[in-house]
């Protein structure tokens, strides 16, 4: 496999699980959730955000003093504590402000337990940060921030034109619709110089992604029972007036 089939078929994996294409993103993008609902999947994500820079971390340390892919990896985790705000804002701390805008609280998302899914993902992370081989690493990584530009401005619109947030709760959105086309390009750039035309790591970095894209997929799975997208689910953590 060369590395342009190698990419298309990188590609094909993640699109098996595009989330945008969840019933729960889609219900966003039509304005069919409620704001408990919005404030339910806020508070349940918000670990795997506040995580993400530890993750980033756990990769960063293990590898060579010096290195190019250890140089960029740092540049992104700083960009997520705010590095590149102006207001030095971290980007879990703009999640937060999505989170209650929503009607969360602070009480609220320090003390609602997460939901298994969401344990799993961060579990997956961690294990493939810190013990994981590089190139699975980095898959892990890019099957997640690739998506995330496209999300962030469908996620970002229906904020505004379906459900009134206001541009501090529309934050996160905004700026992930562009900062991560530059981490996804990154990510991209440092998996194709670790492969080296290897293909046992083109084997282990397609089976990170598809296994990173299921897991992102699972967790709306997850958070979907918990609001009015299933009724039948069990009762919100969020209330709203």
């Amino acid at each position: 496999m060369d590395i342009n089939s190698f990419w298309s078929e990188l590609e094909q994996r993640i699109s098996k699980y595009d989330l945008l294409k969840h019933p729960f993103y889609t219900a966003w993008s039509r304005g069919e959730l409620k704001k408990e609902d919005l404030c339910e999947y806020a508070v349940q994500y918000y670990p795997h955000v506040e995580a993400f820079p530890s993750y980033l971390e756990e990769l960063e340390k293990r590898l060579p003093e010096g290195s190019t892919a250890r140089q960029a990896i740092a540049e992104n985790r700083q960009d997520e504590l705010g590095s590149k705000s102006t207001s030095a804002i971290s980007h879990s701390d703009m999640w937060l402000d999505f989170a209650y805008g929503m009607g969360a609280n602070k009480d609220l998302v320090k003390n609602t337990d997460s939901i298994p899914e969401i344990k799993q993902l961060m579990s997956q992370f961690y294990d493939y940060a810190e013990r994981g081989k590089t190139v699975e690493a980095l898959a892990a990584f890019y099957a997640y921030e690739s998506q995330v530009p496209r999300i962030s401005d469908e996620k970002a619109a229906g904020l505004r034109d379906k459900y009134g947030a206001d541009p501090k709760a529309c934050r996160y959105f905004a700026v992930h619709s562009v900062a991560d086309i530059e981490h996804a390009n990154t990510w991209r750039k440092l998996i194709s110089h670790e492969i080296e035309n290897d293909a046992n790591k083109m084997q282990q970095a397609l089976n990170s992604a598809e296994k990173t894209a299921a897991a992102l997929w699972k967790v709306l799975d997850g958070i979907m029972p918990l609001t009015s997208v299933q009724a039948q689910g069990a009762e919100s953590h969020c209330v709203t007036h």
